[in-house]
């Protein structure tokens, strides 16, 4: 493998290692140190130190009988995120547009990374005057409603860790900075089955958000929709957020997630909400 004089040690290092990652692209499973050497004309020495090391940050596993090496569970992470993003975008894209249809508003869908909330879909609303939102936007999880549509069902442990890794900075008069009141929110989130962003995040915007479960139940990511105050007064969120729960139950559906499951435990008083076709069911 040539290498460019100019390029410092670290970047040799890591080309070196996303070319050893590459080696698994031949249809092999699995490689020993030396036919990866062989392969990508590197000292045996060095592929065997960065193995090591990718073998520790979880990018190659060794078999323990063979001592060869094949791609790791960091690596069936990635790939599975980003196929499950891909999957649930496509399973949500016209259920957005309805909503955004029957709102009037801006739509956006938003999925956990790590201990971030990440935007991956917006859908505009046609007014001029909307929520200015972007795919790739990472939210504050304690005062935005597609977030705490996430924390309200997470595990308590993983609860607990992702409110311990946020400062839940104060950024408007309602945003909530305490971490018992948060918990105490996200409890009366799942009686009523959706979210609430009471200019939280911002002044003079309101978001009601709610829920996407996939096939074991699990909630993986949720829709909000998005309003400055003038257009959603508070006496609008039972049937907004009837309506935004209801479409992200049949996105649910979409993923294959338990009927009872992708209910909330209480339903939201109102008008009928967003009509959703049967075989969205």
């Amino acid at each position: 493998m040539s290498v460019n004089p100019s390029e410092t040690r670290s970047v040799v290092a890591l080309r070196r290692g996303l070319a050893i990652l590459d080696a698994f692209s031949s249809g092999s499973t699995e490689l020993g140190v030396n036919e990866i050497a062989r392969m990508l004309e590197m000292h045996k020495s060095t592929v065997s130190r960065l193995c090591a090391t990718l073998e520790q940050a979880g990018y190659l596993a060794r078999d323990g009988v063979t001592d060869k090496f094949r791609l790791g569970a960091r690596i069936q992470q990635l790939t599975g995120a980003s196929w499950r993003n891909v999957e649930l975008r496509s399973a949500a894209r016209d259920v957005l547009h309805q909503l955004v249809e029957s709102s009037g508003e801006t739509v956006t869908m938003a999925v956990r990374d790590g201990l971030d909330i990440v935007t991956i879909e917006v859908v505009d609303g046609p007014s001029i005057v909307r929520m200015q939102a972007r795919v790739g936007m990472r939210t504050q999880v304690h005062a935005s409603a597609g977030a705490k549509a996430v924390l309200a069902w997470l595990p308590e442990a993983d609860l607990r860790r992702m409110i311990d890794a946020w400062p839940l900075a104060r950024l408007t008069p309602n945003t909530i900075v305490d971490k018992d009141e948060l918990v105490k929110h996200l409890e009366g989130i799942r009686e009523q089955g959706y979210s609430i962003d009471n200019e939280e995040l911002e002044v003079g915007l309101r978001c009601v958000g709610a829920p996407i479960r996939d096939q074991s139940g699990e909630v993986v990511g949720a829709i909000a929709v998005s309003s400055p105050r003038f257009r959603l007064r508070e006496d609008d969120y039972p049937r907004v957020g009837q309506m935004t729960r209801q479409a992200a139950d049949a996105i649910s559906a979409r993923l294959g997630a338990p009927v009872a499951m992708s209910i909330g435990r209480k339903p939201a008083p109102g008008p009928a909400p967003v009509a959703i076709a049967a075989s969205d069911r």
